[in-house]
């Protein structure tokens, strides 16, 4: 019998290269973020001190939500619920500017280091990995929050129909400004930890909002 895993790497190697050619100008520095079939999102916004991540998926149906506080992170959460616009899941996640900062200055002392769910390295990441922390979300995997130094990380687990493949693309704000990196991970060698992890770099226009915040 032939060994299926080939096809199977063969057939996420084309959907992310559909994805890619999806794109005008991906990679080229357009400020254009790739589309993830079945997502609206990921995109990130800064309001009231706060830097808001939202994902919408669109086959998700909750017909309760709920808000979970980050650990960690006093004025920070998370909220999962119906979305108001469309009939999928609205996830968000409200980080506040001073916990990023305090969490970047002291993860160290605070944290564990994580890698991904499930052991692979960060991609982008010398080390392959930076202190995190994991938060329990009923009816979803668990969120890992990366925080170190001038690195934010957050990674979503969503069945991505890839297998041995990760990805990564640049990332853009809705100003079309670069902030950080896109990565789509497909499954391990378990069939299990799929998603995607948005790297935030913690310099430039991010980092001075971060520099501002008083703890």
């Amino acid at each position: 019998m032939k060994n299926p895993k080939p096809q199977k790497m063969l057939a996420g190697a084309l959907i992310l290269l559909s994805l890619t050619l999806s794109l005008s100008g991906c990679g080229k520095g357009s400020g254009k973020n790739i589309k993830i079939p079945g997502v609206d999102g990921p995109r990130v916004a800064f309001v009231d001190n706060k830097m808001t991540l939202w994902v919408v998926f669109q086959a998700l149906q909750l017909d309760l939500g709920a808000r979970f506080q980050i650990p960690h992170a006093e004025n920070s959460f998370i909220e999962v619920g119906p979305d108001l616009q469309s009939n999928g899941t609205l996830f968000s996640i409200a980080l506040d500017i001073a916990d990023i900062k305090r969490l970047s200055n002291n993860s160290v002392n605070l944290l564990d280091p994580l890698t991904l769910p499930g052991g692979r390295p960060l991609p982008g990441i010398t080390e392959g990995y930076l202190p995190g922390v994991a938060v329990q979300v009923p009816r979803w995997k668990d969120i890992t929050f990366y925080f170190g130094g001038q690195v934010f990380g957050a990674f979503l687990p969503v069945r991505m129909g890839i297998q041995d493949i990760v990805a990564t693309y640049r990332f853009y704000s809705d100003s079309g400004v670069r902030i950080g990196n896109l990565s789509l991970i497909g499954q391990d060698s378990s069939g299990a930890n799929s998603g995607f992890l948005l790297l935030i770099d913690l310099s430039g226009a991010v980092g001075k909002l971060v520099a501002s915040a008083r703890i």
